[in-house]
């Protein structure tokens, strides 16, 4: 049998060979997550035996991050905003930049003072944005909707398990939404354009859903066709959120021109700098 500290010292020096900065800290969680144990505990017991089986999955684990296999795929769990989700290869992987998304539109809501404002989340994906926004405001009566059925169940699935009382529809975009009058739209839709694709990493292009990242020729797509098509979903004074591709603010801007007249549009930067979230207001 191998003890903690020998396995983590030898799956972290295969990481950092090729090439993971974070080679330590990775393996630290694998071995945490396989052994339901924290930083503070691995350390402590760095000379305790573990089983044969803990090693062999330990060791199958670290094989299927050299593969490129996402962290957070391989344990199961991604935090959002301080809450677990679950996740594996059925949606896209929560980022900080869709954090950042709800915690400027949480911000819009509280200014408006929305009481039991209808929320629509357009592409749910793990539910992590959907889930939130119900967190925050209990009273808020929330929609979400992916066009996978698969991505569906672990919406449904990181729901229950948190507490969050959400109505989920399977559609695209808006095509089997009831029409009723949202006070918030909000949508992480598809917007890489597809001669990006060649930039964005390997390890999203091998594992995580191309139905999620690939918009087409200018990753616009989606976008266009829900700002098209939202309007008789839209109440008083409605505001819709968007994540979007660093270039769209124009197409946004000439969207709600045609689409939503009258309708005003706020673009802000993600973390690093780039444009990354749409604020339209009615």
């Amino acid at each position: 049998m191998s003890t903690i500290n020998a396995l983590l010292g030898a799956a972290a020096q295969r990481l950092q060979e090729a090439g993971y900065t974070h080679g330590q800290r990775e393996a630290e969680t694998i071995l945490g997550y396989l052994t339901d144990s924290d930083t503070t505990r691995l350390f402590t017991h760095g000379s305790e035996e573990l089983p044969e089986s803990v090693a062999s999955r330990f060791t199958q684990a670290i094989n299927d991050r050299l593969q490129g296999k996402p962290l957070a795929y391989i344990v199961g769990s991604q935090q959002f905003l301080g809450w677990q989700l679950k996740v594996d290869e059925r949606a896209l992987i929560p980022r900080p930049e869709t954090e950042q998304l709800v915690e400027f539109l949480v911000k819009m809501i509280r200014e408006r003072k929305f009481q039991g404002a209808k929320v629509l989340e357009v592409g749910t994906g793990s539910g992590a944005v959907a889930i939130a926004l119900k967190k925050y405001f209990p009273s808020s009566i929330v929609t979400a909707t992916d066009i996978s059925p698969e991505a569906l169940e672990l919406a449904e699935d990181n729901a229950r398990r948190l507490g969050a009382e959400i109505e989920l529809c399977e559609s695209d975009l808006l095509e089997k939404v009831p029409k009723n009058k949202y006070d918030v739209v909000v949508a992480n839709l598809p917007y890489v354009p597809t001669e990006r694709l060649a930039f964005v990493s390997e390890e999203i292009l091998d594992w995580e859903p191309m139905v999620a990242i690939d918009a087409g020729d200018d990753g616009f797509k989606y976008i266009s066709r829900l700002l098209g098509t939202i309007q008789p979903y839209l109440a008083k004074d409605a505001i819709i959120a968007l994540e979007m591709w660093h270039t769209h603010a124009d197409q946004i801007a000439e969207s709600v021109d045609r689409n939503l007249p009258g309708g005003s549009v706020r673009i802000e930067p993600d973390l690093a700098g780039y444009d990354r979230f749409a604020f339209i207001t009615t």
